[in-house]
């Protein structure tokens, strides 16, 4: 019966995250439609912040037990994951238009300047020192905070809805936040752990288990809440908490990650992965200016076979 029990997990994590994520997706619609905050920055601070938890979860933790390459490929690895394939679904299914155009290029700007630094301190240094992750804390307390002010300048200017603000209605949303991303979380953890066992039992090698599961494994919450949101047609939410999950997993996780303890950045990182990620998240910046209404279908194409061919190189290294 013992062999069973990692299958049995591994289903109802998948099952947590699918109704956690749509509990959760729910509330996030409320609280954007009652404050009147434009879905991009709902989806790129609350949302964002929320679903890269596993990711400064498990590479906080990496760092703390000495183990810096699990930490940074974590998290490098995740904005792979997170634009490469969940926005190329998300674009491919969706065909999101960009209603808030400018914010997302600013962000995008954002996020390819980030990965820039990584690059310049990476040749320079040969790890991503301590200073550089105080750096980037403060950067993450600067992005929060205009995100912040961002959002409280939408809501002094909004007509709220009495139904939707009744105490009833604001519980109920207050709990489906709560469960939701609970659920999402704990469902993520159980099918990480219990896939990386099943792999483990059917012979797969640990450096492709750390390669793929560990990066999609954390990233399956933003996979669940974009699927949810092209089902309930939220769009935006999708697109800005997969560029704000892809900033924090930079300025919060790598941040954090190397102030705990200064992380190498070896050869191969800097002349394959961090290349490859940059033409990755490049290309999704550039497809931003380019389209002047909504993302093409062929973006995310482009997107996924990129990603794909990035997958595949770094398994067949091993």
């Amino acid at each position: 019966m013992t062999e069973f029990l990692p299958f049995i997990l591994f289903l109802i994590g998948f099952v947590m995250i699918i109704k956690g994520s749509d509990w959760f997706v729910d509330a996030v619609i409320w609280i954007a439609k009652v404050l009147k905050i434009p879905d991009i920055i709902i989806g790129a601070t609350l949302v964002s912040l929320c679903t890269t938890l596993p990711e400064a979860m498990v590479s906080a933790s990496s760092a703390l037990r000495g183990n810096t390459d699990m930490a940074v490929g974590n998290a490098l690895g995740s904005i792979a994951c997170n634009t490469g394939l969940i926005l190329a679904i998300t674009i491919i299914f969706s065909r999101p238009i960009l209603k808030d155009r400018e914010k997302f290029q600013k962000k995008g700007i954002l996020l390819v300047s980030l990965l820039i630094f990584i690059i310049f301190v990476g040749f320079t240094f040969g790890e991503v020192t301590r200073v550089s992750g105080i750096i980037l804390l403060c950067i993450l307390v600067w992005y929060l905070y205009n995100n912040i002010r961002e959002g409280q300048q939408h809501q002094e200017a909004a007509m709220y809805d009495p139904a939707d603000r009744d105490k009833q209605t604001v519980t109920k949303n207050i709990l489906l936040f709560i469960v939701g991303l609970a659920f999402t979380i704990i469902g993520a953890n159980l099918l990480v752990t219990n896939g990386e066992k099943i792999a483990l039992m059917l012979g797969v090698p640990d450096m492709i288990i750390g390669l793929t599961m560990t990066a999609f494994g954390t990233s399956l919450p933003e996979l669940m809440t974009a699927v949810t949101a092209i089902r309930k047609k939220a769009h935006n939410i999708s697109m800005g908490n997969v560029i704000g999950a892809n900033i924090l997993n930079i300025i919060l996780v790598i941040g954090l990650s190397s102030t705990i303890l200064p992380i190498p950045i070896n050869a191969s990182m800097l002349r394959f992965h961090l290349p490859f990620i940059f033409l990755i998240v490049g290309s999704t910046v550039t497809f931003a200016f380019i389209n002047k209404s909504h993302f093409k279908r062929r973006n995310g194409f482009l997107l996924l076979c990129t990603y794909i061919v990035y997958i595949t190189l770094t398994v067949n290294m091993f």
